[in-house]
């Protein structure tokens, strides 16, 4: 067969023509207004960051001043214990992951052409606008024939000022104040903003104070105490929750008839509980009244779910809904190193230490961080692909683990899929592929993150966030469930002292 492919048919990146690059615009400010800053503050937003470079300042420390203006906690950037080439990974990656459209920097005049070359490249790489506010009294002209000859006229040898025929460029564009708030005009006002779900807002101020009884008398006791109207919205609910169980044991009904052991029921029972029901509850009242039907409705299929809640004291509910809150979330994107970021969500998500997670692929996390891929089975031990079964020269990335071929989807928060798509993409930058770690050693990305390494990472992130991971220990030990013995795969259920006894059909237990 003859004839040639396009280069965009072919799967070789080097054949493919390269990608433009974005214009940057050079807005000039010759008077230094003060309503300039007045207007870049209230243009700055989510997709439009604002960067604001430290007059002192070392020629590497424009890193920081984009981290900060990324939303990162300004008192922690230099402390994260990243390197200048690892600062601008992580710089990247939020920054692509928050999709931010404009990158504005204010009084762009104390830049150098290095510093405005490598601006110009984040922009690139970050699909975004540049927009450099020009507030000095000088000519920025030098500053704009650096960028658009991509920094040819400033390197030694080279005719200044002068770009070579032919050679690709980037497209600077000036303009005035007024052509400015044109183009990128204020948003509208915002009268109101709703309270987000975890601040100012009582999550259990529809449902009053439940009893503190075991579910064999939860629905008798509520009777007792609770008003005629009340109890029934909480009977409605009830009914609606034993109803949604019901349908749940007869999608598994396959798994619960393994045997008394029921591992496959107990790993889906975990994130059924987890992912659907108790853990996106919007209040620990409503978790309660869920989990005593569920515990009700598993009684009569033959599965005894136990919940140990003297362990947590009075406010024993509000423990069983989701750790990984919005505001830990929020909390969480002021960190600089999307490695911290990243397992962090993943252990407080998942309720468990990292030797749980930590064998997780690139290619087992969605591209928006929207869900990943855990292990079905009791065994998440590495397995041979079938393929390279009978190869001698097989290599240890042709293993990979059980889970990535043979799970569904399990879903993460919203809130906390740019924290997981930062991290990827700065995995991606580091030439990952789909057959490496998720998490890999920060001070060298071809070696694989220890457990021992991540425990500290967490709990180092955990302390300055203000959260305590009880469950989450420098040794590597399993959370044990009621009976005494390691509870393994159900890791959020025994974060909340819950275990799963699988009664026998034709038995004195039964």
């Amino acid at each position: 067969m003859t004839g040639t492919l396009d280069a965009a048919q072919t799967d070789d990146p080097a054949a493919a023509p390269p990608a433009p690059h974005r214009t940057v615009r050079v807005v000039i400010d010759g008077n230094d207004d003060p309503g300039f800053s007045r207007r870049l503050a209230a243009l700055e937003s989510a997709e439009r960051i604002v960067v604001r470079p430290n007059p002192v300042r070392s020629p590497n420390d424009l890193v920081w001043d984009i981290l900060a203006g990324a939303g990162k906690n300004p008192a922690a950037v230099r402390t994260c214990r990243l390197s200048i080439a690892d600062a601008w990974k992580a710089a990247t990656a939020w920054i692509t992951a928050a999709r931010v459209t404009d990158i504005l920097v204010e009084r762009a005049h104390r830049l150098s052409s290095r510093e405005a070359l490598q601006l110009a490249e984040l922009a690139d790489r970050a699909d975004a606008d540049l927009w450099l506010i020009w507030s000095g009294g000088g000519d920025p002209a030098r500053m704009c024939n650096a960028i658009e000859s991509l920094g040819r006229s400033e390197r030694k040898g080279a005719t200044r000022g002068h770009i070579p025929f032919g050679a690709p460029h980037r497209p600077v564009r000036a303009m005035g104040g007024d052509t400015f708030e044109r183009v990128l005009p204020l948003p509208a006002p915002a009268f109101s903003f709703p309270l987000r779900p975890d601040e100012h807002a009582d999550p259990d101020a529809d449902w009053p104070a439940l009893p503190a009884v075991d579910f064999p008398l939860f629905l008798a006791a509520c009777r007792r105490r609770l008003a005629g109207d009340t109890f029934e919205q909480l009977h409605h609910a009830y009914r609606t929750e034993a109803q949604a169980t019901d349908a749940f044991v007869r999608r598994h009904r396959n798994d619960l008839a393994e045997g008394r052991t029921g591992n496959a029921f107990k790993l889906a029972l975990n994130a059924y509980l987890r992912d659907e029901r108790l853990g996106p509850a919007a209040g620990g009242r409503l978790a309660l009244i869920r989990l005593r039907a569920i515990q009700a409705s598993l009684l009569t299929q033959g599965v005894l779910l136990r919940w140990q809640s003297t362990t947590f004291g009075p406010a024993a509910a509000d423990k069983l809904t989701t750790w990984l809150t919005p505001g830990i979330c929020r909390a969480l994107r002021a960190t600089v190193s999307t490695h911290a970021a990243a397992a962090t969500v993943l252990s407080l998500h998942l309720a468990a230490a990292p030797d749980r997670f930590s064998h997780l692929l690139c290619r087992n996390i969605d591209e928006a961080g929207r869900y990943l891929y855990l292990p079905t089975f009791e065994d998440a031990a590495l397995y041979l692909r079938a393929e390279w079964a009978h190869q001698l020269d097989r290599r240890p990335e042709d293993e990979c683990p059980s889970y990535g071929h043979t799970t569904g989807k399990t879903p993460l928060p919203p809130y906390a899929a740019e924290l997981l798509a930062a991290h990827l993409a700065h995995r991606r930058t580091d030439g990952s592929g789909t057959r490496r770690r998720y998490l890999a050693d920060p001070k060298n990305p071809t070696l694989d993150a220890s457990d021992r390494s991540l425990v500290e990472t967490i709990q180092r992130t955990c302390r300055r966030i203000g959260v305590n991971p009880f469950w989450l220990h420098r040794g590597m030990c399993e959370v044990a469930g009621i009976g005494g013995g390691p509870a393994p795969l159900t890791d959020w259920m025994a974060a909340r002292r819950m275990d799963v006894v699988i009664l026998s059909e034709n038995g004195p237990d039964r």
